[in-house]
C-alpha cells in the first residue's frame, strides 16, 4: 500500500526550474506548495531581528564576553556587565529597520531536502526566504494534489495529521523554550566577564593611544607608519593569502585557484621541453647566467610539483561552482590526477643518482603532461569559446610530440653514433659536440634542426629519409612511423571536428537561404522583393552569423534577459526616461528605476538591412525604436529640408505614439542597424503600471479636454504653450486643494467621532467652474446619444444652478481621480511645490503631450480647429481628443482627433 501511495504522490509532482538567486519562497507570504530538492543548494534566510531573536544564552554571553567595553575613562569598577550590555547583545540593531530586515542565512538544503510541508496543512505565512544558492531543479506538491491521495487513502490521511499534530506541537514547546531563555538572559548577572579580562583590555586599549600619539607627534613617524602599511597591504597581505591557500585550501574556480592552475601548466611544459632538451641536445653540465637561470626555474618546478599534490587534495567546494561539478572533488582528483602528480613529484633521479647515474629517470618528470589536458579544462570550464581554445590546445600537443620525437631521434644517434656520410639515416658527424662545457650556438641549432626534419618526415610523411642500417634502428623508425601516423590521425580528426563545429552555424543558415531562394522561385516574385531578400540574408549573416537574438533572448530567464536588454539599450534609453518621465516623477530614483526596468521588459530586438524603411510617411505610428547599432536617415517632404542623421544611441517614433497618429517622417537605414522596438500597447500598460505615470496622464487628459471646452481661437505657439501652462496649472491646484480638503474634513469626522463621512457638495467654495474629469468618449458612442436636433448651449447661457450642479460634479470627478490613483502618490507635496506656475507645468508635461496627443499640442490647427460634419452639430464635433483609456488594443485603429482638410472652415464661437 505504501508504494502505491508513493507512486500517486510522485505522479502529482510538477518539475520547476530554479535559477541561481531566484528565491522560491518569500517570508511572510501566503502559500500552499511544498517542494523536494532534486539537484542544487538552497538557502535557508531569516531577517536579522528573528536570527537574533532566536539567540541562546550561551551565544549571547559569548558575544558578550567579546565586546569590548564601552567605558572611556577606564574609572568603571563593576565587575560583572551591565544589564544594558546584556539587553544590547539579545536586541541589537532593533532601532534600525532596514537592518532588522537584511537577511540572514540560518541553514542550508541540499539534494534530498524539502520545504514548505507547513504550506499544505495550514494557511500560516511563510516563516523562512529560500534562496536558490545554485541552478536548481525542484519537485512541487500542491495541497489539491495532496487532496487528492487523501481521498484514494483515507487510513493514510488520518496517520499523516496526527505526525502533523505532533510536529506542530514540538514546534510550539521549542518556540517557548526559547522564549523563556530570551528572558533569563535580562535577569542573569552573573560574573561572565572576569575583572582580570577587563583590566587588560582597558591596559590594551591605553597603550594603543600613546603608541598613536607618539607617532602623529613626528614627521619621521608619519612616514614609518606609511612606510609599514604600505608594506602590509603590498606584501605582508598577499604572502598571508598565500601562505593562508596552501595551508588551509582555496574554494575552486576562484581567482587563486585559476592563477595556480595557470602557473602549473607553465611549470608542466616548461619541464616537458627542457628535460628531453638536456638529455638529447645539451647536458648543460657547465657554470653559466644562462644556464643557471634555466636550473633555477626547473628546481623551482620541482618544488612546485610537490606542492601541487597538497594544494589539489585541500582545494575547497564553494557555492559558486556547486553547478559546475558533478562529483567530489578530492574523489576525481584521486581516481584521475594523483598517481601521475604523485610520480612526477618524487625525485626519482636525485635518490638513484646516490648509488648509480641513470639520467633517463628524469623523464618521470615529464609524465605530468597527461594533466595538462585536466588543467586546461578546468581553466576552461567557465568559458564559452571552447572551441577555439580546444583548437589551440590540440595544436600544443601536436607540437610538443614533434618535439619529442626530434629529441628521441637526436638520443637514439648519440647512442648508435654519429653517420660518416651526410645521406645517412644517421645524423652526419659535424653535429658531435665534442666540448660539452663549450658548445657552439651553430652545433646546437644544427642538432635541433636536424632533429626537427626527421621529426617531420615521420607525422606529414613527406620529405627524403634514408634506409636504417641495423635492426634497433629499423624498430625504432617503424615504431616512430606508426606513432607519428597514429598522432596525425588524431589531429586531423580533432581539427576537422573543430572545423565542422565552427562552420554548423554556417551550414544552417545556408539550407536556410536555399529554402527562402526556393520559395521565392515558386512564388515568381518581382525582382526588387527578391533583392530586398537578399540584402537582408546577407545583412542577418554578415552581422550576426545567422542568429536570431529576439529568440535567444526568449529563452532567457526574465531578469537575465532585462539585465541583457538593459545593458545595450542603457544610453538611448535613460535619455528617453530622463527627458520624458523624469520631470513628471516625484517619488525618488527607485520609481525611475522600477519603470525603466518595466519598459525594458517590453523591448523587443528588430534587425534592418540597409535600405531598408524603418517608418513610413504616411503610415499609423505603432511603435518607437532605440537605436542600438548601425546609421539611419529621417526625411520629411513637408517638415524637412535636409535629411536628419540617427547613429547609436538615438530613439525617434514616440511623438504620438499613444494616439496612433500619422507619421510625418520616413526613417531608412543607411546601413544595417539593430533597433529595439516599444509597441504603443506595452508602453500605454508601463505607464498605467506606476502611479506617478497615471496621474501623469490624467493630468494630459483632462488638460486636453479642458482646453477643448475654452473654444480657443486661432492662436500662435506660445500662446498655445501658456494655454497648455495654465489648463494643467488649474487642474493641477484643483487636485491639490480636494486632496487637503479632503484630508481637512477625515480629520475634523475622527476628532467629532461622529464616523460620518465628508459630504462633497460641503467643498465647494473651495473650487472654480473647470472642465469635466470624466473619461473622454469616442465621436461615434456621442453621434448616437446626442438627439439630431440638439443645439449647442453657449457658457453665457447657463443659469445659476447649472453652474452649482457642473461645479458639485467637477468635485466629485476630481475626488474619484484620487480614487482610481488609489491617492495622492508619494513626494507630491514637492511637486505641487514645484509646479507653481503655468511656465513650469507646461515644461514638465510638454514631452508626455507630445506622447499623447496624435496632433501637435501647440499646433492650434491641427489639434483644436475641427469640422464638424454634415449632421453633427458643433458640439459632437468637439469631442474628439485622445485618452489613454482609449488607447487601442489594436494597433491598427486609430482613435486620433479628425484631420482639417483644405476645405475645413473655423466654426464661428
Amino acid at each position: 500500500m505504501e508504494r502505491s501511495i508513493t507512486r500517486m504522490l510522485v505522479s502529482q509532482f510538477t518539475q520547476e526550474l530554479v535559477s541561481r538567486g531566484d528565491y522560491v519562497i518569500r517570508y511572510g507570504e501566503s502559500g500552499s506548495d511544498m517542494y523536494f530538492v532534486f539537484t542544487g543548494v538552497l538557502s535557508v534566510l531569516l531577517p536579522l531581528r528573528i536570527a537574533n531573536h532566536n539567540k541562546t544564552f550561551k551565544e549571547a554571553v559569548k558575544a558578550l564576553a567579546g565586546k569590548k567595553n564601552g567605558d572611556e575613562n577606564g574609572t568603571s569598577s563593576r565587575v560583572g556587565p551591565r544589564m544594558d550590555d546584556i539587553v544590547s547583545v539579545v536586541t541589537s540593531n532593533s532601532e534600525k529597520h532596514s537592518v532588522q530586515n537584511q537577511p540572514k542565512k540560518v541553514n542550508e538544503l541540499a539534494a534530498g531536502s524539502y520545504f514548505g510541508e507547513n504550506g499544505l496543512f495550514t494557511n500560516a505565512q511563510r516563516n523562512a526566504h529560500i534562496q536558490a544558492q545554485t541552478s536548481c531543479i525542484l519537485y512541487k506538491l500542491s495541497r489539491e494534489s495532496l487532496e487528492l491521495v487523501f481521498d484514494r487513502y483515507p487510513n493514510w490521511k488520518e496517520k499523516v495529521l496526527q505526525l502533523v499534530s505532533i510536529h506542530r506541537e514540538q514546534g510550539r514547546l521549542q518556540q517557548v523554550s526559547r522564549e523563556v531563555q530570551s528572558r533569563g538572559m535580562t535577569i542573569s548577572t552573573g560574573l561572565v566577564v572576569s575583572r582580570s579580562n577587563i583590566m587588560n583590555e582597558r591596559a590594551e586599549g591605553l597603550k594603543e593611544r600613546r603608541y598613536h600619539a607618539r607617532s602623529n607627534s613626528t614627521h619621521r613617524s608619519l612616514i614609518c607608519m606609511s612606510l609599514v602599511r604600505l608594506l602590509d597591504i603590498f606584501v605582508l597581505q598577499p604572502l598571508f593569502k598565500l601562505g593562508n591557500s596552501l595551508i588551509h585550501g582555496t574554494p575552486v574556480q576562484s581567482k587563486f585557484h585559476l592563477g595556480w592552475l595557470r602557473f602549473m601548466v607553465a611549470c608542466t611544459v616548461y619541464v616537458a621541453i627542457m628535460i628531453p632538451y638536456e638529455l638529447a641536445m645539451d647536458s648543460m653540465h657547465r657554470v653559466t647566467v644562462v644556464v643557471t637561470i634555466i636550473k633555477m626555474f626547473e628546481l623551482l618546478c620541482e618544488i612546485t610539483f610537490v606542492v601541487d599534490i597538497w594544494f589539489s587534495w585541500h582545494v575547497q567546494e564553494s557555492p559558486a561552482s556547486m553547478e559546475l561539478y558533478d562529483q567530489k572533488l578530492r574523489s576525481v582528483y584521486k581516481k584521475e590526477r594523483m598517481v601521475w602528480d604523485i610520480l612526477a613529484a618524487i625525485p626519482f633521479y636525485d635518490l638513484v643518482s646516490l648509488f648509480s647515474y641513470i639520467k633517463w629517470l628524469k623523464l618521470l618528470r615529464c609524465i605530468k603532461i597527461l594533466n595538462i589536458l585536466n588543467y586546461l579544462d578546468e581553466l576552461n570550464r567557465r568559458g564559452v569559446a571552447n572551441d577555439v581554445k580546444r583548437f589551440w590546445h590540440v595544436w600544443l600537443l601536436y607540437l610538443l610530440m614533434m618535439y619529442w620525437t626530434a629529441c628521441a631521434y637526436l638520443a637514439v644517434a648519440t647512442m648508435a653514433g654519429f653517420g660518416t656520410q651526410w645521406d645517412s639515416w644517421l645524423p652526419s658527424e659535424e653535429l658531435n659536440i665534442s666540448d660539452p662545457q663549450n658548445p657552439s650556438a651553430t652545433q646546437l641549432s644544427r642538432r635541433f634542426l636536424r632533429g626537427l626534419f626527421f621529426a617531420t618526415t615521420m607525422f606529414v610523411k613527406k620529405g627524403y629519409n634514408p634506409d636504417p642500417d641495423t635492426a634497433s634502428l629499423y624498430a625504432f623508425h617503424i615504431a616512430i612511423s606508426f606513432t607519428g601516423l597514429i598522432v596525425m590521425s588524431f589531429v586531423i580528426g580533432e581539427l576537422a571536428s573543430l572545423f565542422i563545429s565552427f562552420i554548423g552555424l554556417e551550414v544552417g543558415f545556408r539550407k536556410n537561404h536555399i529554402a527562402v531562394e526556393l520559395y521565392m522561385a515558386r512564388l515568381r516574385v518581382s525582382e526588387h522583393i527578391r533583392s530586398r531578400t537578399y540584402a537582408f540574408m546577407t545583412s542577418l549573416w554578415s552581422s550576426h552569423a545567422g542568429v536570431n537574438y529576439e529568440e535567444l533572448l526568449e529563452e532567457m530567464p526574465q531578469h537575465i534577459r532585462a539585465a541583457c536588454v538593459l545593458h545595450v539599450s542603457k544610453k538611448p534609453l535613460e535619455w528617453f526616461v530622463m527627458k520624458v518621465v523624469t520631470p513628471v516623477c516625484w517619488e525618488g530614483d527607485e520609481s525611475i528605476d522600477a519603470l525603466t526596468l518595466s519598459v525594458t521588459n517590453c523591448l523587443q530586438f528588430e534587425t534592418y538591412p540597409r535600405d531598408e524603411n524603418v517608418v513610413t510617411e504616411g503610415s499609423i505610428v505603432r511603435a518607437m525604436y532605440f537605436v542600438i547599432k548601425g546609421h539611419l536617415t529621417m526625411r520629411s517632404r513637408s517638415l524637412m529640408h535636409r535629411p536628419l542623421g540617427l547613429r547609436d544611441g538615438s530613439y525617434f517614433g514616440e511623438r504620438g505614439l499613444l494616439g496612433c497618429t500619422i507619421s510625418a517622417y520616413t526613417v531608412r537605414t543607411a546601413r544595417a542597424c539593430d533597433l529595439l522596438s516599444l509597441s504603443s500597447e506595452a508602453f500605454a500598460q508601463v505607464l498605467q503600471k506606476h502611479s506617478f505615470t497615471r496621474l501623469a496622464l490624467k493630468l494630459c487628459e483632462r488638460a486636453y479636454k479642458h482646453l477643448k471646452e475654452q473654444h480657443i481661437t486661432t492662436c500662435s505657439k506660445r500662446d498655445m504653450e501658456e494655454h497648455w501652462g495654465a489648463a494643467l496649472l488649474l487642474i493641477l491646484q484643483e487636485i491639490k486643494s480636494c486632496h487637503l480638503s479632503a484630508e481637512e474634513a477625515a480629520s475634523a469626522t475622527e476628532k467629532n467621532g461622529t464616523g460620518k463621512p465628508p459630504i462633497v457638495g460641503d467643498l465647494n467654495a473651495t473650487f472654480t467652474a473647470v472642465s469635466s474629469f470624466l473619461p473622454v468618449e469616442p465621436v461615434a458612442d456621442l453621434k448616437k446619444e446626442a438627439p439630431a436636433t440638439e443645439t449647442q448651449i453657449l457658457p453665457e447661457q447657463e443659469s445659476s444652478e447649472d453652474i452649482a450642479t457642473a461645479a458639485t460634479e467637477e468635485i466629485e470627478e476630481t475626488s474619484n481621480i484620487i480614487k482610481e490613483l488609489g491617492g495622492i502618490p508619494a513626494n507630491m507635496g514637492e511637486m505641487f511645490d514645484a509646479l507653481n506656475t503655468a511656465r513650469t507645468c507646461f515644461e514638465a508635461f510638454a514631452p508626455l503631450l507630445h506622447i499623447l496627443l496624435a496632433t501637435d499640442p501647440l499646433d492650434w490647427k491641427a489639434s483644436f480647429w475641427v469640422c464638424a460634419p454634415r449632421g453633427i452639430n458643433h458640439s459632437e464635433g468637439q469631442t474628439a481628443s485622445v485618452s489613454i483609456e482609449s488607447v487601442p488594443k489594436s494597433a491598427h485603429c486609430n482613435q486620433s482627433g479628425p484631420l482639417p482638410t483644405k476645405q475645413a472652415a473655423p466654426v464661428e464661437q
